[in-house]
């Protein structure tokens, strides 16, 4: 029989699932990963059962592979019922496949205009877990620059000024549940415990900016502001690093700067996508 046109029994109601393309008794590891979460992308929850045939692995086979998917975070397991679906990783990937504009690009303008006013470090994060990811930067004249912060690199959530961003408007149990889990992780930032990052985010949220200054960085500091969708929802943050001294004198000022540019990036990420576009608005890898 063709794999490519088998499908599961139907249940009064409910859509067939379209069986994964190839030979199943071919399939090498990666192939039978992918096709485990391309059954679950097309409908979930779905029980053990309905994994198994539609991608015509054998229980034993698809249990293992979902029980290290779930131990990764791209499985979760539906709390009081034997089913499963996607987990929060394989969320933020479709959050970026689903858009259709990048944002690191689109921010470009946005952060050459703040280093070259500022003359300090410009940088666009997006969240990843209980993470930050740096995706884009644009450095300043000043002579004194936060090198340490490279596209690609990633800090904990509340581990710098755009890091923390991310994390001040979310609601407050998940806030909760975040620095529970990068307490262990905060070795190296010894000044940032979760009682001072508690005090930011009270801060953060009446301001509408976050600033730390000698926290994640001795000598350091910076100020960030949240990106937010037409939804409200913050999907990105903007940034200014720079010197301690620099970003105490200078705070209302550097925060006046990145909110306005937020709102430039904002209105463009909300523009129609362009006919010839295809590309994804938050890469996190």
């Amino acid at each position: 029989m063709n794999a490519s046109t088998m499908q599961t029994p139907a249940r009064a109601g409910k859509k067939k699932l379209q069986l994964v393309p190839g030979q199943p008794d071919k399939f090498n590891a990666i192939q039978k990963v992918c096709a485990v979460l391309r059954v679950l992308a097309q409908r979930s929850p779905l029980r053990l059962t309905d994994i198994a045939d539609a991608t015509s692995l054998n229980k034993a086979t698809t249990l293992r592979i979902l029980a290290s998917l779930i131990e990764e975070g791209f499985v979760s397991r539906v709390a009081g019922a034997k089913t499963y679906e996607l987990g929060q990783e394989a969320r933020v990937m479709a959050v970026g496949a689903r858009r259709s504009v990048d944002i690191a690009e689109l921010a470009q303008p946005s952060l050459l205009r703040l280093s070259e006013k500022s003359a300090d470090t410009a940088l666009l994060s997006v969240r990843s877990g209980v993470e930050a990811l740096y995706l884009a930067r644009s450095v300043g004249s000043h002579p004194l620059q936060p090198n340490y912060l490279q596209i690609g690199s990633r800090r904990p959530l509340g581990v710098g000024a755009g890091s923390l961003a991310l994390m001040v408007w979310l609601p407050d149990a998940e806030i909760e549940a975040i620095i529970e889990v990068i307490v262990p992780r905060l070795a190296k930032s010894p000044r940032i415990t979760p009682k001072y990052l508690r005090e930011r985010i009270v801060a953060a949220r009446k301001h509408g900016h976050t600033v730390l200054i000698d926290a994640a960085y001795p000598g350091m500091g910076g100020v960030g502001v949240p990106i937010r969708d037409d939804a409200g929802e913050v999907v990105a943050a903007l940034s200014i690093g720079a010197s301690s001294d620099r970003i105490r004198r200078r705070e209302v000022e550097l925060a006046e700067m990145l909110k306005k540019e937020a709102q430039v990036l904002a209105r463009a990420m909300a523009q129609p996508a362009k006919a010839n576009s295809a590309k994804a608005i938050i890469k996190v890898s």
